[in-house]
């Protein structure tokens, strides 16, 4: 009886979950996509995070696995900004706040990452960017960023 009280129990556990899986680890970043920025921006207006990055970057994935899983960065991102993904290695044309940006030449980075994400001449990776349409201004973090640091930053 008690091995079938137990198999009951969590049947109906299951059942209220929807048979979905639950995280535990708390809320992930919601990341928008770039050709609904300008939608979202119409619904309600936000600052902008932009991560900038590229597939061989160590660092990049180091910050995308620990910094964006923070709690409170990621509560506090996904409360005050619209937060987008942009692979500075991208081979199409990009849209972005009503300009179109050409994907760079063999050998060159993606015309919307330079213009984003370039500092003193250079373009490191990672770079994290902030963007503020209120005041039209950027902050611009190069390299690898930690979670404290970034909320000190937004907060």
């Amino acid at each position: 009886m008690d091995v079938l009280m137990k198999w009951l129990v969590a049947v109906l556990f299951v059942s209220l979950l929807g048979g979905k899986p639950v995280e535990v680890s708390g809320q992930s970043l919601r990341w928008t996509a770039l050709e609904h920025l300008q939608d979202s921006l119409r619904a309600q207006t936000r600052p902008l995070m932009v991560f900038i990055h590229t597939d061989w970057c160590k660092y990049c994935q180091m910050q995308q696995k620990t910094t964006f899983r923070d709690p409170e960065l990621v509560g506090l991102l996904n409360q005050k900004f619209y937060c987008l993904t942009l692979n500075a290695e991208e081979q199409k044309a990009l849209k972005f706040l009503g300009r179109t940006y050409e994907s760079g030449s063999s050998g060159n980075f993606h015309s919307l990452a330079r213009m984003l994400g370039l500092e003193n001449g250079k373009l490191l990776f990672p770079t994290t960017v902030f963007y503020f349409p209120d005041s039209n201004a950027f902050k611009r973090f190069q390299g690898l960023q930690h979670a404290d640091d970034l909320v000190l930053e937004i907060q």
